[in-house]
């Protein structure tokens, strides 16, 4: 990607200060010619010095000389007479001509005098030109910051003007500012400026500007990578330059064309140079040529084209006396006008000026007053107006939110006692159960013993029995006792580390008779050999009632699996059988109170209170307990809690 930034620090400042005055291709000339005889015939001195401003403007693009000498006189005529606006325009072309000389620092002094006299005499449009000028000089000595505050501020004063014509080019030099930028918002901004510019140009049909806005469209082009599109605009603006005598543009326009080539590495590159140069000697440009000619006399060495390179060394000496020619001139030119007598001028001017911006100021401070007076009667009166109609509104709120808030907690409380009643229900349902099995044995044993209907030791053996399956019941209702405490008083949980393998163990040595009874098979999985956090009295509740349910529900013979599988910092374990699997509408609901003793899935008594109070236990162990029919046949109740560190010595009991 190639971009128009190189080609502006060999020619700094200058293209953006072309002029603006409305003329095609062909009224150049004849613009010029009428505008010296009118300059014979006018005895108007400010006339005079109007005709001397525009006649330095048509020559600025095309011979740079005459612009020069026609500024100066300008000047001189409007200090003279004391004509500020023509004064004014005066020091603005004299800052244009020495920046195409170039002299950049006699430049600034002549915009920053422009600017003042500007200012002095309330003229925003030479304002706006004379900061943007200036902004460019700041932009070429590398002070961003500054250069972009000048712009901005420029663009702010010509919005104000509705000058269209001068808006034309500052839009463009706003371009030239902020076109680099690497925000996205500035890119467009940049874009829309020349944009806006391109059109003013074409309504005004600014033959010139026309012109100028394309070379930085051309610059628009490369810069989105349509480098044979720019290439063509800009060899566009070239020929259309020369045939209107817009020397500079040529100048400017082979200088694009030359750096495009060169980093392409076309031969051609060479050709658009020597133009350049030979229309920056035809219209007074030579100044700007230095690197050019510096370039083509390090080429024409390197060919050992000797001829060519006196000639260019020539130019070199030729460019250096100018610049000295020019700074001493310039600065002689510059201490004329700043004597004691512009001084006193200048001093009583901006006094007058002063003198008006604190009357407008006083005008707008009462009128300011006024409206903010009225502003902060009807800001009172609509403040209570609102406050009033919010108050009302708050209390309708208010009243609606707290009897909306007192019914759900009606409904809520109405549902808690249902689930609560129920609970409770199946609760006793549970313990009556469980502890009429052991009673009824007891009882049956001892009529068979008293009616001597067995043998002592028959029923020593049916005794044993009972009194396993009693041991078996009253930890059950330990278990149901203490999960009743932790939810009627406060709940301190302190677990410890226990082997899966230990406790699921201890618990089938506990219902060993269950298995027995059924000719169950129990396999523990070595995987059970991991150790987990947990409460002995809650895990082993969770235990014996899953072990308990997986003999219940199992077949004769079939056999029941416990593995355990640990995934990061937790420990599964799962028990599962081979019995008839869980109802799939029973399954959602297994562990909530909500569950039905009408479930037709497997049944048993009590067996729902339990499985709440085991997923109860395991939520306070900071654990997760489930349940899911296997793929074949039979269930799977699993739960998970934290896996106990290596180093943690794990309690088998």
């Amino acid at each position: 990607m190639f971009e128009l930034v190189p080609y502006l620090k060999k020619t700094p400042l200058v293209l953006l200060f072309l002029l603006f005055f409305f003329q095609d291709s062909n009224a150049q000339q004849a613009e010029i010619v009428r505008a010296k005889t009118l300059l014979q015939q006018v005895r108007d001195s400010t006339s005079y010095v109007d005709v001397l401003n525009r006649l330095t403007m048509l020559y600025q693009a095309c011979q740079l000389d005459s612009c020069g000498r026609y500024a100066n006189e300008a000047m001189q005529v409007a200090s003279r007479q004391h004509y500020t606006t023509g004064l004014t325009v005066a020091l603005k072309n004299l800052g244009s001509y020495y920046a195409f000389k170039p002299n950049r620092y006699l430049s600034y002094l002549f915009y920053n005098e422009c600017l003042a006299s500007a200012r002095e005499s309330g003229d925003l449009a030479n304002e706006a030109m004379a900061l943007m000028n200036i902004s460019i000089y700041h932009q070429y000595l590398g002070q961003r910051a500054d250069a972009v505050k000048m712009a901005d501020t420029a663009m702010a004063i010509l919005n104000k003007t509705g000058n269209d014509s001068i808006r034309t080019l500052v839009l463009a030099n706003y371009y030239s500012i902020h076109y680099s930028d690497t925000s996205l918002a500035a890119r467009t901004a940049a874009v829309d400026a020349l944009e806006e510019a391109a059109v003013l140009a074409v309504k005004y049909n600014d033959y010139r500007q026309i012109l100028y806005t394309r070379l930085f469209k051309a610059n628009e082009l490369q810069r989105n990578g349509q480098l044979n599109d720019a290439m063509q605009l800009i060899q566009q603006v070239v020929d259309s330059s020369k045939t209107s005598g817009l020397n500079y543009l040529v100048v400017y326009g082979d200088l694009m064309l030359a750096g495009y080539k060169t980093a392409l590495k076309q031969p051609d590159s060479l050709q658009y140079s020597r133009e350049a140069l030979e229309y920056a000697l035809k219209g007074g440009y030579l100044g700007l040529m230095r690197p050019t000619v510096m370039q083509l006399y390090a080429n024409s060495m390197a060919v050992g084209d000797t001829g060519w390179a006196d000639y260019y060394a020539g130019l070199l000496w030729r460019i250096l006396e100018q610049e000295r020619a020019v700074k001493k001139d310039g600065a002689t030119i510059y201490m004329n006008f700043a004597s004691a007598d512009r001084q006193i001028d200048s001093m009583r001017m901006q006094h007058a000026h002063q003198h008006r911006l604190l009357h407008k100021k006083n005008l707008e401070n009462i009128y300011w007053r006024y409206l903010l007076i009225f502003l902060l009667a009807v800001l009172i009166l609509l403040t209570s107006l609102l406050i009033h109609v919010f108050q009302i509104y708050r209390m309708s709120r208010s009243n609606s939110r707290k009897l909306a808030f007192m019914q759900r907690e009606l409904e809520q409380s109405t549902a808690q006692m249902r689930v609560n009643d129920d609970f409770k229900n199946k609760l006793i349902s549970l313990i009556a159960h469980d502890f009429r099995s052991p009673l009824n044995n007891i009882i049956s044993i001892s009529t068979f013993v008293k009616d001597d209907t067995i043998s002592p030791e028959d029923a020593r053996d049916m005794i044993l029995q009972v009194d396993a399956r009693a041991r078996n019941t009253l930890q059950v209702f330990d278990g149901i006792l203490r999960w009743m405490k932790t939810q009627l008083t406060g709940f301190s949980y302190q677990p410890k580390p226990y082997l899966v393998k230990d406790l699921i163990t201890t618990t089938a040595n506990n219902i060993q008779h269950l298995l027995t009874d059924k000719h169950l098979q129990l396999v523990i999985d070595e995987s059970t050999n991991v150790a987990v956090y947990a409460d002995f009295e809650m895990i082993q509740f969770v235990n014996r009632n899953l072990l308990h349910n997986a003999t219940k529900f199992s077949a004769s013979g079939k056999k029941i699996t416990v593995t355990a599988t640990r995934k990061g910092e937790m420990v599964t374990v799962a028990v599962s059988d081979e019995g008839s699997g869980i109802d799939p509408a029973v399954l959602p609901g297994l562990f909530s109170v909500e569950q039905t003793a009408a479930a037709k899935g497997r049944k048993g008594k009590g067996a729902g209170i339990a499985l709440i109070i085991c997923k109860d236990f395991i939520e306070k162990m900071n654990g997760v307990i489930g349940a899911e029919n296997n793929a074949g046949s039979g269930a799977t109740f699993f739960y998970t809690l934290p896996l106990a560190t290596v180093n943690d010595d794990a309690d088998n009991r």
